[in-house]
């Protein structure tokens, strides 16, 4: 299923603190417990990382990070429910959090709740990556880093297209407008906003300008690439009309 061509991946994240009352030392027990889950994690050791999270856990409950993290593995082995408890979970924590907000939207993207993801999104841009607060302050680096900024607008405007193409409610046009433009001024550089403008003027009934912006997008795209061959068949079809 098409998503707007953003690749988003899941972001695992080293430490957040718990927001109950001072931020917990570094090398308190839970956190210790959670750093050894880390590290068997990025060796993709998930059986252990997930048991060394599952501990953490059972030392403080509101340790989001190793929520988010063991939500991360029950996903990858397609353990749904489990994994969606795990991020509202952390949400529910931490709702200020990027991460927390980022990978459930992501969960919820995949499992085709574009509204629910929409709303995470929305968040996790309210805050940015950058952002820490008393519910969720970075202590060490991330096990990978976050994604540009700039490509989660892009894939909040796709979301939003294609809640339009659903409901209809112009509104969500309008939105989009928005984050596509806010993604310009970060100076996106994705294929997917060539794609997504596109859309736009193809929603708006502007053919020639939406043409143009599908071969920009090819451009960036690799030829054997299916969202390649996406754009060419659209531009194709728009130049057919355009010729009648």
């Amino acid at each position: 299923m098409l998503r707007g061509f953003v690749a988003c991946s899941a972001l695992t994240v080293s430490l957040l603190a718990s927001p109950k009352g001072a931020q917990q030392s570094s090398d308190g027990p839970a956190v210790k417990v959670f750093k050894t889950g880390v590290s068997h994690h990025n060796r993709s050791d998930y059986v252990a990382a997930a048991k060394a999270y599952r501990e953490a856990l059972s030392m403080d409950s509101q340790l989001v990070s190793a929520a988010i993290n063991l939500a991360i593995i029950h996903e990858k082995w397609r353990e749904t429910e489990i994994a969606q408890k795990l991020y509202d979970d952390a949400v529910r924590v931490a709702p200020r959090s990027f991460a927390a907000r980022y990978n459930r939207g992501q969960f919820l993207q995949k499992r085709g709740d574009l509204s629910g993801a929409r709303a995470d999104y929305a968040v996790a841009l309210q805050v940015s990556p950058s952002e820490t607060s008393d519910a969720a302050r970075p202590s060490m680096a991330a096990a990978t880093q976050p994604p540009p900024v700039a490509s989660l607008y892009v894939n909040l405007a796709a979301i939003e297209i294609r809640l339009f193409e659903q409901t209809k409610d112009v509104a969500l046009l309008a939105s989009a407008e928005q984050n596509l433009r806010a993604a310009e001024r970060l100076r996106s550089k994705s294929p997917a906003l060539y794609f997504n403008r596109a859309r736009l003027l193809e929603l708006a009934n502007h053919p020639a300008g939406a043409r143009t912006l599908y071969e920009e997008a090819m451009r960036r795209y690799a030829p054997q690439s299916e969202e390649y061959k996406t754009c060419l068949l659209r531009a194709e079809r728009l130049s057919r009309q355009l010729s009648h």
